[in-house]
């Protein structure tokens, strides 16, 4: 859940703030302040812009001091920042005006009146200055652990930071929750019990190079997040039936021998990020990894699409524990599709397949009956349910 946002008093206001856009203050004088244009000092033009905001946020005027606050001159923005008394919502819609300039940022979430929620929404998306310093408060992310998960998923985020942010919370038996979690701890014993050393350049440089794409889902969750986006969670995206089958349509072959390199070179706490992180590519690769915790991150995945799901429910040469996951995903088990691919597939666990022979039409399920490449009770279970149908 995001920082919720509310009005300030007119004592947290002040009284210079308050004359212009307190409850008593004049509609015009509101206009002035969303308009940058009232003779406030810095401190004050701050806290009348965000009550503003605030207060007519459905409205013209709020829209108006939310442009007005990112176009300040940093010299007020630093003054504003500078003071110690200023009121976390404030901070929180510095946060996100600011998130693209890193030391106007890193100003804001030093500041000691910063609230957890808004420090997890600024570490999802911030660059990789604010990351350091977010990860420096140590205090602060071992209370607040979804901090590190949002940091996790910051594309920017060295990956060095994180796994020392990992291994402290794991000492510390502090419990991280996101997607592919037991897949990331299990990639780093994995690490641990190679005995080899790895330096911090080895791991950074690995995991850029697998991060190096453009990234236009990073670039609208930031746009989001400016705009006052409030959803912290990755779910997973609608898909119509145009881009279904257009999906399932076989792919051109893309150049990419030397980001498949890259991929392959990379030790398993990297080759989870990137597939937890990465693109359908990325996870077109690892999915297949002969590693079973980086193939398992890959379909934990928050970025997979359901016509991921639906190819992937069809391919036979995936690991079992790959088709069981999918068999027992609640979101992908609704599609139809997917429920035939399983049913086809012999690495499907036999009681889920008989479970969703039951919901075939008929013509799917004299494919079923014919099909050779299944378990033969499938096949007699099939032609059971065509006769009882007649």
């Amino acid at each position: 859940m995001a920082y919720e946002h509310q009005a300030l008093s007119d004592a947290e206001l002040g009284p210079i703030a308050a004359r212009m856009v307190g409850e008593s203050a004049p509609p015009k004088m509101r206009r002035l302040v969303a308009q940058g244009a009232a003779p406030l000092p810095p401190r004050d033009m701050l806290l009348a812009l965000y009550q503003v905001w605030v207060v007519e946020a459905t409205g013209e005027l709020g829209e108006l001091a939310g442009k007005t606050i990112a176009t300040l001159p940093e010299n007020t923005l630093k003054g504003a920042i500078s003071d110690p008394q200023i009121p976390a919502g404030v901070l929180d819609l510095l946060g996100r005006k600011l998130v693209r300039n890193d030391e106007l940022l890193d100003a804001v979430v030093r500041h000691k009146n910063i609230d957890d929620q808004s420090l997890i929404g600024i570490a999802r998306v911030c660059g990789a200055i604010v990351c350091e310093t977010i990860a420096r408060s140590e205090a602060r992310w071992l209370r607040t652990p979804q901090i590190v998960a949002s940091l996790y998923q910051n594309r920017h985020c060295r990956m060095s930071l994180i796994h020392r942010m990992l291994e402290m919370a794991e000492r510390e038996g502090v419990e991280i929750k996101m997607a592919g979690i037991e897949e990331v701890r299990a990639a780093m014993r994995q690490d641990e019990e190679s005995g080899e050393e790895i330096s911090d350049e080895e791991r950074d440089a690995a995991f850029a190079a697998a991060m190096s794409v453009d990234d236009e889902e990073s670039e609208a969750a930031l746009d989001d997040f400016i705009d006052g986006g409030v959803d912290d969670d990755m779910l997973l995206p609608e898909m119509d039936e145009g881009e279904l089958e257009a999906s399932l349509e076989p792919e051109e072959e893309p150049e990419q021998l030397t980001r498949l390199q890259e991929l392959m070179a990379m030790r398993p706490p990297a080759k989870v990020r990137a597939a937890l992180l990465g693109d359908k590519s990325d996870r077109a690769v690892l999915i297949r990894d002969s590693n079973k915790v980086v193939a398992m991150s890959a379909v934990k995945s928050p970025k997979v699409t359901d016509s991921e799901a639906v190819s992937w429910s069809a391919n036979r040469s995936l690991a079992p524990e790959i088709i069981r996951y999918i068999a027992n995903r609640r979101e992908w088990i609704k599609l139809y599709t997917v429920k035939f691919n399983l049913v086809m597939n012999p690495k499907t666990p036999m009681s889920k397949s008989m479970t969703l022979l039951a919901y075939l039409n008929r013509g799917d399920l004299a494919k079923v009956a014919r099909s050779k490449g299944i378990p033969s009770a499938l096949n007699k279970a099939a032609k059971r349910k065509l006769g009882n149908e007649r």
